[in-house]
This record gives C-alpha cells, structure tokens and sequence, in this order.
C-alpha cells in the first residue's frame, strides 16, 4: 500500500511539475524595445501629403520623413505586426464557451439542448491542462452536471525547450526581435536618403550662387571690354571674347537653376510633402575634418552591426530546429491523468492516471530531419563569418573614402585660394595693358570651377562620414549638423547646441541583444 501512495505521489509531482512558469521564455530583454515606445498604429493612418514648410532644417527633414515617409510605413507594420504575434503567443490560456440545440424527430419526438465552457492551459514544458464543464438535458427537469480535467505531460520527446508551446513563444519573441532590428536597419536606410537628398539641394543651391556671381563677373568684365574699346585701349575681339564668355556663364546659370527644383522636388518626394514646395534649407555643413582610426572603426562595427545580430537570431533558428528534431526522434513518454464527475446519475466520480509510451523505430524522416539541421546551422554559422568579412571589407572602403574625401576638401581650398590669386594678378596685368583680357576671363573661369569644386567637395565629406557611420553601426540621425545658413560653425572644443528630440519610432542606438 505505501509503495502504491508512493507511486501516485511521485506521478502527481511530475504532473504538477510541469505546469512551473519559464519567465526566461516569456519575457524580452528591455533593451530590446528601447526607442519603439513611440511607434503606434496611429503611424498608419491615411494622410494627405502635406504641404512644404517656409523653413525646413535637416533635424526637421528626417522627422518629417519618418512620419510621412509612404516607404517607411511597411516597415512600421512589420513591426507592430510582429509585436502582436509576440503578444498573442504570450497567452498559455485559452477559454470557450459552447451550446448545442438539437430536436430528434422519430417514434418519440425528443429535444435536447447543452451548454458549458472549456478552459485549457499549454505548459511551455509541454505539459497541457484542460477542464471542461458541461450542463447536459438543459430541457428536462433532470439536468446532468458534468465536470472533467485531464492533464498530459511529455517527460521525453516533445518536453522542456523542444516543447511545442516553448518553440511558438521562442520563435514570436525571435521574430520580434528581428523586427526591432530590421526597423533600424530601414530606419537609418531612410534618415541616410533623407540626408543626402536635402544636402543635394542644398549644394544645387550654392552652386546656383557660385554660377550667379560668375554670371556677374562676366558682365563685369564685358562693360570693362566696352569701357577699354571705347578708349581704343583693347581690338573689338577683346570685346566679343568677354561677351561670348558672359553667354557661356548665362547658359551654365540657366541649367544650374533647372537642377535647384529637380532636387527640391526629390527631397519632397523623400519626405512625403507635396511635391512642388521649396522651402528654404537653413542647415548647413561646416568642414570640421576628425581623424580616423581604421582598426578601432572596424572592432566597433563589428560589435555594432545590426546584421550581426540578425545572424545570431538566425543561428538560435537553427539550434532550435536542431533541438526539435533531435526531441522529436527521441522516443515518446507521457504522464497522463484525469477525474470526471456527473452529476444526476447512478455513476459517481472517477480518476485514472498513467503512462503512455511511443518508440520510434528505424525512422529515416527523424535521423534525416536531424542532418538537415545539423547542416543548416554549419552552414549559418559559416554565413555569418563570412558577413564579419563584408562588414570589415564596408568599413575600410568607407573610411578610404572618407579620407579621400577629406583630402579632396584641402586639395579645392587651395584651389580656390590659387585661382583668386590668379585673377588678381590678372587683372593686374590687364589694367597695364600688358595682357589682354584672354587671361582675366580664363582666370575667373578657373575660379568658378575651383568653388563648385569646394562646394560639392565639402558635401561629399560630410556625406562620407554619414555613410562611414551607418557602416559602423551608429545611428545617424543623433549626429546631425546644426549649423545654419549664414552663421558661423563653434569654434573647435566648445560643445554643439544639443540636438533636436527624436521623432516618434526612432531609435537612439540599435538595439543590443
């Protein structure tokens, strides 16, 4: 007898064992969701593009984008898309209500009609649990009152973490967390178009006034031509050459003014405005060069690297797929049990509990199943050093670059500087009637190519050190220029103005695992 009570106490422990919460399985890390708080199906709502404002900054742009941005939105569905998946695999309990009315026509004609409620709970060890309790002959003064519950528990195959309840929360939680992941990824693709877009009309821009002000020295230089013939200091081709130049300077003007509404259009178009505005651009880049080191750019990117991370999501993919079949080829052991009681009958109630045993024998499927995912996580744990190797060879590319870049901004500094000089000396020259004005017009000509060449140079850095942070991991919306059009850059070592407040849906840092 006390082997026996032993017994049943040592099932009923194992029963009841698993039915123990996993909180590890039930909960994300917090710094998982840092920076999504602000993402909401509100973001979805169908809107009118609205129109341009009479000022836009850069700060201003990439909020604007990412609130109206039509591209964006998909990737804001994904992600409240994977958030309720994450939220509805969450729920272990389920509940529902039944009712059934049913009339019997033969010799005697019968009704009957039942109703009651269904409550059951899937362990994430795999064990299940359920009651049921049912209000049978509802049309008959002898109403049966039926309750059940039944308990089933994997102790091999099927149990713990290769459970099918641990694997749907495991495999909610991953896509969720993918999907925080992916958001950045997008999120920064966007904040990087946006950036080069309205720094693009920002250059069109300057280089509209650089062609103005050559349109004006060319005029110049025709009156001084009329002035100079007029005095017979100088033949008539003197006088033509300088106009034929000022046509010249007018139709470069011309399509440079063609190219301003082009890029102001695509910035519209970026930021989901109405196409058609033109808002004055107030930020501007200043040339604030910071040196690089290429070894400590590449330990951070690949610390930083959201794809990195997405590699590793994939790789707990394969572990568990691993586990899975592993468990499933394992053989099949359950502990089960129950008691049901009616009530208005002769019967009283009853309980059973057991074991019930399945043994895979000489399966190919199961020992298949296992190869495949033992290959398929060799395969991604290889895929993933070889994105360690893509990541190392962006970075370094993006660092020449940058360099480049920088050495591109010296090199036009002094070209510009060079080719002042040259028309001064020029002009010099002319005012002596020792040159004719063959070289005063060449001189400036020089000078025009030398500032767009310092203007698009300057861009392109700083448009360099954006792409060189994203390929590190940094998000590129914190380190926006504050500098605005007419003002002077702050002096080196003095802190820059603090930064505008992050849109909704913005994500300080990528998220770290």
């Amino acid at each position: 007898m006390k082997t026996r009570r032993l017994l049943w106490s040592v099932l009923l422990g194992l029963l009841l064992a698993g039915f123990v919460r996993q909180a590890a399985a039930q909960e994300l890390p917090k710094q998982w969701s840092v920076g999504q708080e602000g993402v909401t199906p509100k973001d979805l709502t169908v809107t009118t593009p609205p129109p341009a404002p009479a000022e836009l900054s850069i700060q201003e742009a990439v909020a604007t984008a990412l609130r109206y941005n039509v591209g964006f939105r998909q990737t804001i569905n994904s992600l409240l898309t994977s958030n309720l998946g994450w939220w509805v695999a969450k729920q272990r309990w389920d509940l529902t209500l039944f009712g059934a009315v049913e009339r019997t026509v033969n010799d005697a004609t019968a009704n009957s009609a039942a109703a009651g409620a269904a409550l059951s709970y899937a362990a994430l060890t795999g064990a299940d649990f359920s009651v049921t309790a049912e209000l049978d002959q509802l049309d008959s003064e002898e109403t049966a009152q039926t309750v059940a519950v039944t308990v089933r528990r994997p102790l091999l195959g099927g149990s713990g973490r290769a459970s099918d309840a641990y694997e749907q929360l495991r495999r909610a939680r991953t896509g969720y967390r993918s999907a925080l992941l992916s958001f950045f990824v997008q999120e920064q693709g966007l904040v990087e178009q946006v950036i080069g877009a309205y720094f693009g009309a920002v250059e069109q821009q300057q280089l509209v006034d650089i062609q103005d002000a050559s349109v004006r020295r060319a005029e110049a230089s025709v009156e001084d031509a009329r002035l100079r013939l007029e005095g017979g200091l100088i033949a008539e081709i003197d006088l033509t050459r300088a106009q034929l130049r000022l046509t010249q300077d007018q139709s470069a003007a011309v399509l440079r003014r063609q190219s301003m509404p082009d890029a102001m259009d695509r910035l519209m178009r970026v930021l989901g405005l109405q196409v058609g505005g033109m808002p004055k651009l107030v930020t501007t880049v200043s040339y604030q060069p910071k040196p690089l080191d290429l070894e400590a750019e590449v330990a951070q990117a690949l610390g930083r690297r959201p794809e990195l991370r997405l590699s590793d999501l994939t790789i707990e993919n394969r572990l568990a797929a691993l586990r899975i079949s592993r468990s499933r080829a394992l053989p099949s052991l359950d502990i089960f049990g129950g008691w049901r009681d009616t009530r208005n009958t002769d019967s009283g109630p009853n309980w059973n509990v057991g074991l019930e045993l399945s043994v895979p024998v000489a399966s190919r499927v199961l020992r298949a199943a296992v190869q495949e995912a033992q290959w398929g996580l060799l395969l991604t744990r290889q895929l993933r050093e070889d994105l360690k190797q893509d990541i190392t060879a962006e970075v370094r590319s993006q660092v020449r670059a940058a360099e480049a870049a920088r050495s591109n901004v010296e090199i036009a500094s002094q070209g510009v500087e060079l080719a002042k000089l040259s028309v001064h000396f020029a002009q010099r020259l002319l005012e002596e009637g020792l040159r004719t004005n063959r070289d005063l017009l060449d001189a400036q000509d020089d000078l025009t190519r030398s500032e767009v060449s310092l203007a698009q140079s300057k861009i392109s850095y700083y448009l360099s050190t954006v792409r060189l942070r994203r390929a590190v991991g940094l998000d590129v919306a914190q380190d926006l220029p504050t500098e605005r059009a007419g003002e002077a850059p702050a002096p080196q070592g003095q802190p820059a103005p603090a930064p505008a407040p992050s849109p909704p849906g913005t994500t300080p840092e990528a998220p770290k695992p």
